[in-house]
C-alpha cells in the first residue's frame, strides 16, 4: 500500500487584538532602470525666427569639439614669429645705420669738433657763392626784420641781391645788381625797367666781394680762443663735407675785451640795453669757410622812443660756393645821377 502523506496542519492566522494600530505595507522597492548604451532619440525643436538657436539635448550631452583654441594658439605662434622677424630687421637696420649723421643727431652722440690748428686757415680761392643775411631788429617797439639774399659771381665781379624787409606787419622788396661800374635798380618811379648810375671807387663793395665770405678766423680770433672754451663743440657730414659748429656764450661787457674781433663786426649789438649775453655760433668747413654765423644778445629789448632801432641778432647762411652763377646784366637801363635810391 503505498504511503500515504498528509500535509501538515494549517498554522490559524491570529488577529491582532482589538485597538492594536494596523502596520502600513511596506514601501514598493522600484526595479533599477536598464542601463542605456546610447542616448535617446530626441527630436530637436529649433526657433528659425529667433536670433538665436536653441541648443538640443542631444547636443548639450555630446557637445560638438571646438577647434578654436588649437586655431588661436596657431595664430599666436605665427604673431610671434612675425614680432621677432620685425624686431630682428629693425635692430638690423639700426646697426647698419648706426654712425649716419641723423641718427647721431636723434641720439644726440655728435662727435666733438676738433681743435682749432695753432696756424689759422688759409683762405681758398672762392670763385662764386649765395648766401643770405638776417638782421632781427625792433624799431620805436615794432619787430624790423631785413633778409638779403645775394648770388655773386666773384670773378665779374657781378652780384644780384635781394632784400626783403618787414616793419611790423608790412612787407616790402627791392633789388639791385652791381658790376665793377655800375649800379641797376628797378626803376618804376622813373617809368622804365631799371636805371644804372655809376658806381664811384668810394662806393662800398658789400656782397660783391670775395671777403664777404668769412673764414673761421675772422670770428673766433687768437684772443677769444685764449680767453675761454666754446660752451659746445659737434662735427657732423653734411653733404659730403665736415661741418664743425663751436657755440659760445660771452658775457658782454668782456667782448671788447676778449672778442675783438666780433665786436669790430658787430658793434652795433651792443647798444641793446641791459643785455647781459652775446650767444655766437659758427659753423665751418674743413678748409675753415664759415658755411653759418649767428650773434644774439639776450634778453633782447624792444627799442623805445623816436627813431629807436635796436639790432638784436644777425645771421648768415651760405648756401651754395663755387657754383655757377647766372647774373643777367640790364642791356637797357635810365642813367641817373649817383646816389640815387
Amino acid at each position: 500500500m503505498a504511503d500515504v502523506r498528509f500535509a501538515p496542519p494549517l498554522q490559524r492566522l491570529t488577529s491582532p487584538p482589538e485597538g492594536a494600530p494596523v502596520p502600513p505595507p511596506p514601501p514598493a522597492v522600484a526595479a533599477p532602470p536598464a542601463l542605456r548604451l546610447t542616448p535617446p532619440s530626441v527630436t530637436q525643436i529649433r526657433e528659425t525666427t529667433g536670433s538665436s538657436p536653441l541648443i538640443s539635448f542631444q547636443e548639450l550631452i555630446q557637445p560638438k569639439t571646438d577647434t578654436r583654441p588649437t586655431k588661436r594658439k596657431k595664430k599666436r605662434g605665427k604673431k610671434l614669429i612675425t614680432f621677432v622677424v620685425f624686431v630682428g630687421l629693425v635692430g638690423g637696420v639700426g646697426y647698419h645705420f648706426r654712425n649716419a649723421a641723423p641718427v647721431q643727431r636723434l641720439l644726440h652722440h655728435q662727435a666733438a669738433a676738433a681743435p682749432l690748428p695753432a696756424v689759422p686757415f688759409v683762405r681758398p680761392a672762392i670763385t662764386s657763392a649765395e648766401y643770405s643775411i638776417t638782421l632781427s631788429a625792433v624799431q620805436n617797439g615794432v619787430p624790423n626784420n631785413v633778409t638779403t639774399k645775394v648770388r655773386a659771381d666773384f670773378l665779374s665781379g657781378t652780384a644780384e641781391s635781394t632784400v626783403e624787409s618787414q616793419v611790423g606787419g608790412v612787407f616790402s622788396t627791392s633789388q639791385e645788381i652791381r658790376t665793377a661800374d655800375s649800379i641797376f635798380r628797378p626803376g618804376q618811379a622813373f617809368g622804365t625797367t631799371w636805371t644804372r648810375q655809376p658806381r664811384t671807387p668810394d662806393t662800398p663793395a658789400t656782397y660783391d666781394a670775395a671777403t664777404s665770405i668769412l673764414m673761421v678766423n675772422d670770428i673766433v680770433d687768437q684772443p677769444l680762443r685764449d680767453a675761454t672754451k666754446p660752451t659746445s663743440s659737434k662735427s657732423e657730414k653734411i653733404g659730403g663735407s665736415t661741418i664743425s659748429t663751436l657755440t659760445y656764450v660771452i658775457d658782454r661787457a668782456r667782448v671788447p675785451e676778449i672778442a675783438p674781433a666780433i665786436f669790430a663786426r658787430v658793434p652795433w649789438l651792443f647798444d641793446v640795453p641791459n643785455a647781459t649775453t652775446l650767444t655766437v655760433e659758427v659753423s665751418y668747413d674743413e678748409l675753415g669757410v664759415v658755411r653759418h654765423l649767428a650773434f644774439r644778445v639776450d634778453p633782447p629789448q624792444p627799442g623805445t622812443g623816436s627813431d629807436a632801432t635796436w639790432v638784436t641778432s644777425y645771421t648768415m647762411d651760405v648756401t651754395s660756393l663755387n657754383a655757377a652763377v647766372a647774373i643777367t646784366v640790364p642791356g637797357d637801363a635810365l642813367e641817373v645821377p649817383v646816389g640815387t635810391p
